[in-house]
């Protein structure tokens, strides 16, 4: 059975990572048999997570351990015209390169996200080893890590209403493309359903009430397919 190393579970969600949730989709969507279990992200492979541990193969990045499993187990794009493969790529940077980062924005940078997240944070350190007193002050330091990152790559030099404008309009851009498939690219569920239900799912189950998670329960479609995917991969084995 495949090891999968995440983070926490996080306002109802199997982990509070979408990464970690793209990964456990995927594997739920080809059949194969897994085990979320908590990681540490200081002793994982690129000191990042998720990573998993498949007999031994150790496999870091999201969407390295998809290529992986692609090639080892099932690869959900056979057939897949170019073209498709090409929007395909196109949206998974949409999801994982801004609509990731104004998530993360709103989450860490911004105060009313921040104290949602804090209390997981913590109880993520102290199953990681890290002492009860030591675990806020650690996690603030960390807050200050994760900003730092966010600040460099642009998304944390922006106001908080211009983050959910960006958020906002990411969602938009979704959903029309969406329309009414019943899977992001067509009538089969393909490798970008992973990543494209756990960002949302990740949103639906927002505790904060910020405008990103207001705009995806705005778009019918959206909730429709979180829906339709929980439905149909993620009921109780």
């Amino acid at each position: 059975m495949i090891k999968v190393y995440g983070f926490t579970p996080s306002n109802g969600l199997p982990d509070l990572s979408p990464f970690v949730l793209k990964v456990a989709t995927y594997l739920r969507m080809i059949g194969v048999p897994y085990e979320l279990l908590g990681g540490n992200a200081r002793k994982a492979p690129k000191k990042k997570l998720p990573y998993i541990d498949d007999g031994g193969e150790i496999l870091a990045d999201s969407t390295f351990i998809l290529q992986y499993l692609q090639k080892k187990y099932k690869d959900l794009d056979v057939g897949l015209d170019p073209q498709s493969a090409a929007l395909g790529e196109a949206f998974r940077a949409l999801f994982e390169e801004k609509l990731y980062f104004a998530m993360l924005v709103l989450r860490w940078q911004d105060d009313t996200g921040w104290a949602h997240l804090l209390p997981n944070l913590v109880g993520y350190m102290k199953k990681s080893g890290v002492p009860g007193f030591l675990a806020p002050i650690i996690a603030n330091q960390v807050r200050k890590n994760v900003l730092q990152t966010a600040y460099a790559q642009g998304m944390g030099r922006h106001a908080i209403p211009e983050v959910e404008a960006i958020g906002v309009a990411a969602l938009d851009a979704i959903a029309t493309f969406l329309g009414d498939k019943p899977y992001f690219l067509g009538e089969k569920p393909r490798t970008l359903d992973a990543t494209v239900h756990a960002f949302l799912w990740t949103l639906s189950a927002a505790a904060v009430e910020k405008a990103p998670s207001a705009r995806f329960r705005a778009h019918a479609n959206l909730v429709r397919y979180v829906e339709r995917m929980q439905t149909q991969y993620w009921q109780p084995r």
